[in-house]
């Protein structure tokens, strides 16, 4: 019987070891996620800025476009994916800056929603656009010549 007793409590034990194991990687897993989530890839390519930072930028360029985005939202990584090469084709990474809201509280409601394009004229919001509705670059491209932000 020692024998038996002996073997159940090994197994016990790595049954235990084994469950600790997976659990610690678990959270290290959902850590890492997490930190991939709140980071953009947009910022490889746009200047980011703070929430509390709008009204300072807002008063040194009053003619600006300013991209919010939520990394943690499948639109605004879908629309990442199509605005980045506008981007770099129009070399726009002095002409758009960009806040992530992933995480911040902004009671502001014209910061609230991702992904969306703010345009700012003589320091004033002249319009703003929900960008999840732009399926491709040549939408993203319309929408930036309307708006005289690009020429042909």
């Amino acid at each position: 019987m020692k024998e038996y007793t002996k073997k159940v409590i090994l197994l016990v034990a790595i049954l235990v070891v084994t469950i600790a194991v997976l659990v610690v990687a678990l959270k290290l897993h959902d850590k890492k996620m997490d930190d991939l989530l709140s980071e953009s890839e947009i910022k490889d390519y746009l200047t980011e800025i703070k929430y509390e930072e709008i009204e300072n930028h807002i008063i040194e360029q009053p003619t600006s476009i300013i991209y919010v985005s939520n990394s943690s939202e499948d639109t605004t990584r879908k629309f990442d994916e199509i605005f980045i090469p506008v981007i770099k084709k129009y070399n726009l990474e002095n002409e758009v800056i960009y806040i992530n809201i992933n995480g911040v509280t902004i009671m502001d409601p014209v910061y609230q929603n991702a992904p969306e394009l703010v345009f700012y004229k003589n320091g004033e919001i002249s319009d703003m656009i929900d960008v999840s509705t732009l399926n491709n670059s040549d939408d993203i491209i319309d929408v930036l010549k309307e708006r005289s932000v690009i020429s042909d």
